[in-house]
């Protein structure tokens, strides 16, 4: 039960965020082509986030949670 609920937080996702819902493909084969991409697409904006962050880190040489703790 627990796997099924992130599965479907993550269709959820997909709808509100990247357009999902909104697929107009007549096509079965255009259809899937079209979800495989989006999912493509939230992968790689998962390891991009990653990226900044690790290079934002790196940048300021310390956890960037704690620089807002100065202010």
């Amino acid at each position: 039960m627990g796997e099924r609920n992130a599965v479907e937080g993550k269709f959820g996702e997909a709808k509100r965020n990247y357009g999902l819902g909104l697929i107009r493909a007549h096509l079965r084969q255009t259809s899937e082509t079209v979800i495989a991409l989006q999912l493509l697409v939230m992968n790689l904006e998962k390891r991009l986030r990653l990226l900044f962050w690790l290079v934002f880190r790196e940048i300021l040489g310390t956890d960037f949670y704690s620089v807002g703790a100065e202010f």
